[in-house]
């Protein structure tokens, strides 16, 4: 702990007394057993393009830091933990210091380093004002806090032993946007807490609420860390692959043959499953998930429209996040679009199926049991398909897409059908229209409840318009 402060800690064994030691920025230093990781930006053959001002953000204290950001030292913050001392070898206790030490630097470099110099230098300046006059300098106690952790420093600790562990991209750490889940985790317990339910207190009417809370995890040392551990680590995004038309062509023409030369009903479900699902999710620009709320009933009611063949009806059935009520979104798509995509007939391959199966009502895409299915097997079921297309035709889908990792149905297929539609000159009010029901998820159980008859009563002026979309990819 020697060369952090101006000061030896030994003076702070029990009993304990308020720490006076004197800040010293460049001093404060990561432990040497830091292992958390630093994102470095860098071009896609690794150039670093750090500034050399940037080479030492998260890697050392910044005079006057400790005048922007809450701030105990290492020990105050042990012992407000563990009420003791560390013991010398103790790894536990040697891997809770290291923790701490990250801990305040993330929430250090929760502010720019132009905000810490302009407020360090006010400071300076209201001392040096204030002598003119014969004013005592004075300034608000920046210690000795209570003992306790009033600020979230638990769950600061949390988040940081959770990057250590394997991710899903590096084998080395986590993303923020995986630990930062725990910091939720905790405010909604806390919110469920005697503490927090009795202190809470709200502000505005019926539709806009603010919440008052005293929960740790929403301090402003709290929400310092954050900032700062976002800016150390980063946040790599990786998107879904967008699915190209040629690539759907080549899926359905492979379904196609596979459906032609399939054996048996149970392997003529699991291909016309696939098929009509990846038609439905592309052709109505939906994500993943949102496709297995198909009614089977529904499906079966409006496959036929009373205006005529050029169109089916989706019919989606379920509870979306905010409502209050189980809804019906009804989507009106092409029955063969015009680079040749033949919903329908998928549709009704789909229905004979389900008929034979002896199901007429549920789930459209359902598990052996009847229940909704699992997307896992649908997206192990189409990267297969889809790795094949690349292996035969490497002008479809390129050797440099990495299939099992980029594809996913949760967004592939919406992805590839906006990107689509804009290249092939769809209007903007087509597209606006085609996700109108995408408003309807947002109304939060403000929409009311009615029947599938009323809904498809609402949309069966606008048909012509919201087949457009669908019609041109």
């Amino acid at each position: 702990m020697t060369g952090i402060f101006c000061v030896n800690f030994a003076a702070f064994r029990p009993p304990w007394k308020p720490c006076e030691a004197v800040w010293c920025g460049p001093c404060y230093v990561p432990d040497p057993n830091d292992k958390f990781y630093h994102h470095t930006p860098s071009d896609e053959d690794g150039f670093d393009w750090r500034p050399p001002s940037d080479l030492l953000r998260h890697r050392q204290g910044r005079n006057g830091d400790h005048l922007i950001c809450p701030f105990q030292c290492d020990m105050c913050w042990f012992r407000n933990l563990q009420h003791r001392d560390p013991l010398g070898d103790n790894a536990r206790d040697a891997l809770l210091l290291c923790c701490i030490r990250r801990a305040n630097l993330d929430a250090l470099w929760g502010r720019e380093s132009h905000t810490v110099d302009s407020t360090l230098r006010a400071a300076k300046q209201l001392v040096k004002l204030w002598r003119q006059v014969n004013l005592e300098p004075v300034f608000p106690a920046l210690g000795p806090y209570p003992v306790g952790d009033s600020v979230g420093f638990r769950v600061a600790i949390g988040m940081l032993l959770k990057s250590l562990e394997p991710g899903r991209y590096h084998r080395d750490h986590q993303q923020f946007e995986t630990i930062r889940k725990l910091r939720a985790g905790y405010s909604n317990m806390y919110m469920a807490s005697i503490e927090g339910a009795s202190s809470l207190r709200t502000v505005g009417g019926d539709r806009v609420k603010h919440f008052l809370t005293t929960s740790p995890t929403q301090s402003t040392w709290f929400e310092r860390f954050s900032a700062g551990c976002l800016q150390r680590m980063g946040q790599e995004v990786r998107q879904d692959w967008a699915i190209p038309l040629p690539a759907m062509h080549s899926l359905v023409e492979l379904l196609e043959k596979e459906w032609n030369g399939a054996a048996d009903t149970r392997e003529r479900s699991l291909i016309v499953s696939i098929a009509t699902y990846s038609l439905i999710a592309f052709c109505g620009s939906f994500r993943g998930n949102k496709v297995f709320l198909t009614d089977l009933y529904g499906l079966r009611k409006y496959c036929y429209d009373l205006q005529g063949k050029d169109h089916v009806i989706v019919p989606l059935l379920g509870r979306f996040k905010g409502e209050l009520h189980t809804r019906y979104h009804l989507a009106p798509m092409a029955a063969t679009t015009d680079p040749g995509l033949p919903l329908r007939k998928w549709i009704e391959r789909l229905v004979m199926i389900r008929e034979e199966e002896g199901k007429r009502q549920g789930p459209a895409f359902c598990d052996d049991a009847g229940g909704i299915a699992e997307a896992y097997a649908y997206d192990s079921a189409l990267v297969a398909r889809l790795v094949a297309i690349q292996e035969k035709s490497p002008e479809v889908i390129g050797p440099e897409v990495d299939l099992p990792e980029e594809f996913g149905i949760s967004r592939s297929f919406r992805r590839g059908s906006t990107s689509t539609a804009r290249a092939r000159g769809i209007d903007d009010k087509q597209v606006e229209l085609i996700n109108r029901w995408r408003k309807f998820e947002q109304a939060r159980g403000r929409r009311p409840v009615l029947p599938m008859r009323e809904h498809y009563s609402d949309i069966r002026i606008l048909i012509p318009e919201m087949v457009k979309y669908s019609q041109g990819l």
